[in-house]
């Protein structure tokens, strides 16, 4: 993820060299839209919608849902050093897979407009609202016994789904990851808050559409602790960077 990391103050010092020209007083607004986004984030990725409603010809108010996944960042994809000829490969150690979903309202504000078609508009935006972490436990299929048919010479194991122990379970005792569906009814829902800060380079050369690269950063809050590796400390605050492709329409243009 280090361009993610990388991305971030090159948007940000090409904000500060836009946003020194002068703002023209007459232009045309293309203010309300719908937009979609494609999130790459330092802990995993996600969708976007989001609704923008024009205050004025600098403003907008800002009204999105966000799904993404949340991974941490000693997930390393292995497999079982014994079975060298399988590809089921699996994260050592991994408890739950962790899902947000979040809700925000927020505002969006233009620093450097765009006055020609080949131009490119910078604006900052912030959102905020309320969010829920999503944990789904994960099984994996656990090897509980193997044993060698001499007439045939095939191997056999001897296996049943069973979630992480770090007190018992080996990379060796571990033959593949279960199905994602194992475990799912025993999925907990935990409430929290979530944050946005961004900004958008906005480049689309057709005034009927939003074509933009966005980049910030995100801050969940909840009111439990996550726990996503079993070797992880559980956190009530996860922090991540991201950057993102926006598209969408212009849905009512207004001129002033």
């Amino acid at each position: 993820m280090r361009f993610v990391i990388l991305i971030i103050p090159v948007i940000l010092f090409s904000t500060f060299v836009f946003s020194q020209g002068e703002i023209q007083e007459t232009r045309m607004y293309n203010r309300d839209a719908k937009t979609f986004a494609l999130l790459l984030k330092s802990n995993g990725f996600g969708l976007n919608y989001r609704y923008g409603k024009r205050i004025d010809g600098y403003r907008k108010n800002l009204y999105g849902i966000t799904l993404t996944t949340i991974k941490s960042f000693k997930e390393t994809k292995t497999q079982n050093p014994y079975l060298s000829n399988s590809n089921k490969k699996f994260v050592f150690g991994k408890t739950n897979s962790v899902f947000n979903l979040s809700l925000s309202y927020g505002k969006q504000k233009e620093l450097y407009g765009k006055f020609d078609k080949g131009g490119i508009a910078i604006r900052y935006f912030y959102g905020i609202g309320p969010s829920l972490a999503i944990l789904k436990p994960i099984y994996y299929n656990i090897i509980d016994s193997i044993y060698y048919n001499i007439s045939t010479g095939d191997l056999y194991m001897a296996t049943s789904k069973k979630k992480f122990n770090t007190s018992v379970h080996q990379i060796s005792d571990i033959k593949s990851k279960a199905s994602f569906f194992d475990g799912i009814n025993e999925t907990k829902f935990i409430p929290g808050l979530s944050l946005k800060l961004g900004i958008s380079v906005e480049y689309s050369d057709d005034d009927t559409k939003i074509r933009a690269i966005e980049g910030g950063v995100i801050i969940n809050t909840y009111y439990k602790p996550i726990q996503i590796m079993a070797t992880d400390n559980k956190n009530y605050i996860l922090l991540s960077l991201f950057i993102s492709y926006r598209f969408g329409r212009i849905t009512k243009t207004t001129i002033n």
